[in-house]
């Protein structure tokens, strides 16, 4: 859901009177979010990737004037070409990040808004919002790319990632978690009632996991796992891949559902 039009709405210049915290809060009231619980702001102008490139670029340039004076210009000149490199990275994340600097993340007890400059406030709630992320963390896991595409009942849709937003690790565990929280026990009922709960072309039931035309029983999965970017299933001792992990929306209650029906299947 998107912000509702309102009379404010019909001149650019009427509806930037509205303050955006009155708008966001509208929005909650709209969707029945509940309580405020926190506010994730945008990017800094000058975050880790900027200074980082500024850094190198500092770096590169410094040792090429060095090179350039002591007569070594086979090897300045060259430098200074490659400092450029992470001097037009670093301006053109510094500008993006300046354009998105009203951007913010706000999480209530039955949902979210997700608001970026120049944009309506738009609006999802727990229980009927679809998650999907694209690379998932594990313990074990690198640096991870936090990535979700957030989409709701009419076609409304969002994408919030760590490029854009800062504290991406709390603010994807808040939404994961809520989502899980909030849906997981209607899928329980439905499975446990004879039903197929489907995420995207994977679907669950109390039988067999199904992906396409294939039925594979519960009984010969020997492992679940995620950690390639696909789902893999090892079953008989080979490992299959199914869909990439970015097209299973709610992979957290994919993944909880996988696992509890693998390791108690139904004789």
């Amino acid at each position: 859901m998107i912000t509702p039009n309102r009379p404010e709405d019909h001149t650019d210049d009427a509806r930037h009177r509205v303050p955006l915290t009155q708008l966001i809060h509208l929005m909650a009231e709209y969707q029945h979010l509940g309580r405020h619980c926190d506010t994730y702001l945008a990017t800094p102008a000058d975050d880790i990737f900027v200074r980082g490139c500024g850094i190198v670029a500092g770096t590169l340039g410094t040792i090429g004037i060095i090179c350039l004076v002591v007569g070594a210009w086979q090897g300045g000149l060259p430098l200074m070409i490659f400092a450029c490199v992470p001097l037009l990275l670093a301006l053109r994340r510094g500008m993006i990040n300046r354009q998105n600097r009203a951007a913010r993340i706000d999480v209530f007890d039955f949902g979210v808004t997700v608001y970026r400059t120049g944009q309506r406030v738009a609006g999802f709630r727990w229980d009927t919002m679809e998650v999907r992320q694209h690379e998932i963390p594990f313990h074990d896991s690198a640096t991870v790319a936090y990535h979700l595409e957030l989409s709701g009942p009419g076609g409304i849709e969002e994408t919030v990632a760590d490029t854009d937003f800062a504290r991406p690790r709390e603010w994807a565990r808040a939404i994961q978690s809520a989502v899980t929280a909030t849906q997981l026990p209607a899928a329980v009922e439905e499975i446990d009632a004879g039903g197929t709960v489907v995420f995207g072309d994977v679907g669950l039931n109390l039988d067999a996991l199904t992906y396409e035309d294939e039925e594979l029983p519960w009984e010969a999965i020997q492992l679940i796992d995620a950690r390639s970017g696909h789902i893999r299933l090892k079953v008989a001792g080979n490992w299959k891949s199914l869909a990439p992990v970015g097209t299973i929306p709610n992979f957290y209650i994919f993944n909880e559902l996988a696992e509890r029906l693998r390791l108690t299947p139904v004789s």
